[in-house]
């Protein structure tokens, strides 16, 4: 409350001495008369004029628009942010700053917290500019509102006020190609295929059913819809070995959980291609919330925006592993961590329990460190366990894992 007084007061302190500055060019210009002297009165003026203009006009007739070309981003990309300004009253504003904060992390990694523009408008009515954000990081970014400031010619009187101009923007994890196998390939009635060997399951046909639009061309019966019954649809028997429930620890150092969740998004969507199913759960404070098991094109959207707001913790509550009556039956389960102890490959042991097959891929930043004590023990214990578990370096490693689980 204070501030603001001392800012009108601030305010109206510049108004009067430029009032008394004007009295003192009529003045002079009246007892001194002549073109020099009148000419200094009709020269200070406008200045005066356009300063109390200045006081007087309302800067919340503005109004702010966020314009954003392609709003399916990926980390990497580019963002051209496009700001729209709109007024009711046409009055003459020489310039106003247009003031920016980018979102928290999007400004420190993009190495500029604050975007400034200065627009000179006239008498226009409306007005646009832009600026490009490059290499956009991953994550919801939330954009706040614009602090318009403009003032008089001589500098002596400010004002600004702050316009509604909120806006969200997603930005996805990048993906990478993967080469997916099949982790275990077990059929409901018992038949065992080779394990990790990747084909498709249109062999095993359980029965005959009407056709539903989105059913692929390869599943419809052209014998039995040859009768003059309608068109017919194979049904295939479900492999619940093709699932997959993919695990990460969000307990982790802000570049090394980038790499995970890139890694995840990656493994998902070659798994989602190949017309297996997947799911995800993240742990660590508000992320032991889960994907459930799913396929298709909606559900690769969903846990790609489920992964986009994942955010690194520094400490978190909760189980190490999700709930059992969460993973489906014979899903072959994936754990991505930066952190490795005991307590936690014997949580995921137990949720494997045997029937799971589970592989533990332990994502490391510091190459030349060798593994802690504590971490040698995890890892021969997950080991001896029938746990397939790798030491991911780089993403040169990211295929190499699949080999060392045959």
């Amino acid at each position: 409350m204070m501030s603001k007084f001392r800012l009108l007061l601030r305010k109206w302190s510049t108004l009067i001495m430029l009032l008394f500055l004007l009295g003192t060019t009529f003045s002079y210009a009246m007892f001194q008369g002549g073109f020099v002297s009148w000419f200094l009165f009709y020269s200070f003026l406008p200045f005066v004029i356009y300063a109390w203009l200045i006081f007087l006009y309302p800067l919340d007739d503005f109004r702010v628009e966020r314009v954003m070309g392609d709003r399916t981003l990926h980390a990497g990309d580019s963002l051209e942010m496009k700001i729209r300004i709109k007024r009711k009253y046409l009055v003459p504003i020489v310039y106003i700053f247009v003031d920016e904060q980018l979102p928290g992390r999007l400004g420190v990694l993009s190495g500029s917290t604050k975007q400034s523009a200065l627009v000179f408008i006239g008498f226009k009515k409306e007005l646009e500019f832009s600026y490009t954000i490059k290499d956009l990081v991953r994550g919801e970014h939330e954009f706040s509102d614009l602090v318009l400031r403009t003032g008089d010619l001589l500098g002596m009187l400010e004002k600004e006020c702050v316009v509604e101009a909120k806006e969200t923007v997603l930005v996805l994890p990048k993906t990478v190609p993967l080469a997916v196998r099949q982790l275990k390939s077990e059929y409901e009635h018992g038949q065992r295929a080779n394990l990790y060997k990747l084909r498709q399951e249109t062999a095993m046909v359980s029965g005959i059913r009407d056709y539903e639009p989105g059913d692929r061309m390869v599943t419809i019966d052209w014998k039995s819809s040859a009768k003059g019954l309608g068109l017919k649809s194979k049904n295939f028997e479900e492999n619940h070995s093709n699932d997959s429930f993919l695990m990460l620890n969000g307990i982790s150092e802000y570049h090394i959980f980038e790499e995970m969740v890139t890694f995840a998004a990656s493994l998902a969507e070659a798994v989602l291609e190949k017309g297996m199913r997947v799911g995800v759960w993240a742990r660590g404070g508000q992320h032991n919330q889960l994907v459930e098991v799913k396929e298709g094109k909606v559900h690769r959207k969903r846990i790609m925006y489920f992964l986009a707001r994942l955010k690194a913790l520094q400490s978190g509550e909760g189980s190490y592993a999700p709930p059992k009556r969460s993973i489906p039956e014979h899903a072959s389960l994936i754990f991505i961590t930066s952190e490795l102890n005991m307590p936690m490959v014997q949580a995921y042991t137990r949720l494997s329990d045997g029937k799971h097959p589970l592989t533990i891929l332990f994502f490391r930043k510091d190459v030349s460190r060798e593994l802690e004590k504590p971490e040698q023990d995890a890892y021969s214990y997950a080991a001896n366990h029938g746990v397939a578990i790798s030491v991911i370096h780089g993403r040169s490693e990211w295929d190499i894992w699949k080999e060392r689980m045959r």
